[in-house]
């Protein structure tokens, strides 16, 4: 009888979690900010206040990430350093390949929708983000 329970509770909690589809990953478009690292399940770091955030720029299969730093007076400037991406599929699940003149690594993409985004490295590390809507930047990099 335990083992029916277990079973029926497991197919019940994996059939409840959403796969990230294709269409999802439009969502990654837009400012990203950190609110927490969990590392084997417990939280490392909490993340009250946050001096900048990530603007992810996404379309075919290829985007851009940087820094937007947020100022003391309320308005943000991007910084000059650029990281190129690549998403891939491999078995249903969406991985972002990263690049820079540094370094190559790969991050799976847990979660994705239009107000969470939570990404896992290889070391098993999670970073978790909520998007913020209140920020508008120009194609000089200064707020509109």
């Amino acid at each position: 009888m335990k083992k029916i329970l277990f079973v029926a509770l497991f197919f019940i909690i994996t059939s409840c979690s959403k796969k990230i589809s294709s269409s999802d990953l439009y969502f990654l478009n837009g400012f990203w900010e950190i609110e927490k690292v969990v590392k084997e399940g417990k939280t490392v770091k909490e993340y009250k206040i946050n001096e900048s955030v990530e603007r992810f720029n996404f379309h075919d299969d290829k985007g851009t990430r940087n820094k937007v730093i947020v100022l003391y007076n309320g308005n943000f400037v991007l910084n000059n350093v650029v990281q190129e991406f690549s998403i891939e599929e491999e078995e249903g699940t969406f991985y972002l390949l990263n690049h820079t003149e540094f370094s190559d690594w790969r991050e799976e993409i847990e979660k994705l929708d239009e107000k969470e985004l939570v990404i896992k490295n290889e070391e098993g590390i999670q970073y978790f983000f909520k998007k913020r809507t209140d920020i508008n930047l120009g194609t000089n990099g200064k707020e509109i």
